[in-house]
């Protein structure tokens, strides 16, 4: 690895994929000088890697058609995110979200209950 020689342990974090092993998001990453530095999938929406600070890298991140496309600069943070598009964020412990009729896909369910729980 090329860099400042200070190599750092960082986390990459994808929000809006699955947990554990389902549904995860592929990952290709490569330096400033093109070289891949790692391939392979998210556990838990999350990769750990090691890297040299003041550098410049590349992602792509494919999820269900979807793909992530940027660059990253490692300074002085430990955890980098990610965001898919189809993401839904939880603000003040409350999630807003469409739901259809299963049956009439054009039809919007204005009233009902739904309990979640978190396995």
């Amino acid at each position: 690895m090329k860099g400042d020689g200070n190599i750092k342990n960082v986390i990459l974090r994808f929000i809006g994929v699955g947990i554990n092993d389902t549904y995860q998001a592929y990952v290709i990453i490569h330096d400033k000088d093109n070289k891949m530095v790692y391939s392979g999938y998210t556990y838990n929406s999350e990769i750990e890697l090691l890297v040299n600070e003041n550098n410049i890298y590349k992602v792509e991140a494919f999820f269900c058609g979807e793909i992530i496309k940027t660059s990253f600069y490692i300074n002085n943070s430990n955890i980098y995110v990610f965001k898919f598009k189809h993401a839904i964020y939880k603000r003040n412990n409350t999630v807003t979200f469409l739901l259809t009729d299963f049956y009439y896909k054009n039809l919007k369910i204005k009233k009902g209950e739904i309990l979640l729980w978190q396995t």
